[in-house]
């Protein structure tokens, strides 16, 4: 998984920005609990892929997700 340091340098950058982004600059009520667990980057650096859970009952999560999709 380890692709060098570089990358997981970049994919932590990723998801200090998005947690700030989704903390302060995202306003949208249908985020609920929403943790970002981890970003995972190609070795090229040309795509991420973000991984998070959200609490809450089904109805909630699936909500947090399509909020997340919006947002």
């Amino acid at each position: 998984m380890s692709q060098g340091s570089r990358p997981d340098r970049v994919a932590d950058q990723i998801r200090a920005e998005i947690a700030r982004l989704l903390g302060r600059e995202v306003h949208d009520p249908g985020i609920g609990f929403v943790t970002l667990t981890r970003v995972q980057i190609s070795p090229d650096l040309q795509s991420a892929r973000v991984f998070y859970t959200a609490l809450g009952d089904d109805k909630t999560r699936a909500n947090s997700g399509r909020a997340l999709d919006r947002a």
